[in-house]
């Protein structure tokens, strides 16, 4: 499936219910909120990122309001879009994994390569 498609059935469900990932649970503890992988934040909008391609979520927490990408965080295992989700984020993360083939910068990898635009 497509990161277009994801990030579209994606928004047929926000704001969605989701659970950060160590970074996002540091970036909200960061910004004064006491919150662990337990507690739920919330999705409200969602986009493609142009430099990289890959999907970012704009997430609430009460008041405050961060962005993370969707490899960041976790669906709850009931809601219907859970596995496309882990998916996503399995592809991505053996994407980056994958040694370099010759002298492939890194920091050059485009998450649009692996989901085609």
């Amino acid at each position: 499936m497509s990161a277009q498609k994801i990030l579209s059935d994606l928004k047929k469900h926000f704001p969605l219910r989701v659970y950060g990932k160590g970074q996002v649970v540091e970036l909200f503890r960061e910004m004064g909120c006491y919150i662990d992988k337990k507690t739920p934040l919330e999705v409200i909008d969602a986009f493609r990122d142009n430099e990289s391609g890959e999907i970012v979520c704009y997430v609430a927490f009460g008041e405050q309001k961060a962005t993370a990408a969707l490899t960041n965080l976790k669906l709850d295992i009931t809601h219907p879009l859970y596995r496309v989700v882990k998916n996503y984020r399995n592809d991505v993360a053996q994407a980056l994994a994958t040694p370099d083939a010759g002298n492939i910068n890194k920091g050059s990898f485009r998450i649009g390569d692996l989901y085609k635009k």
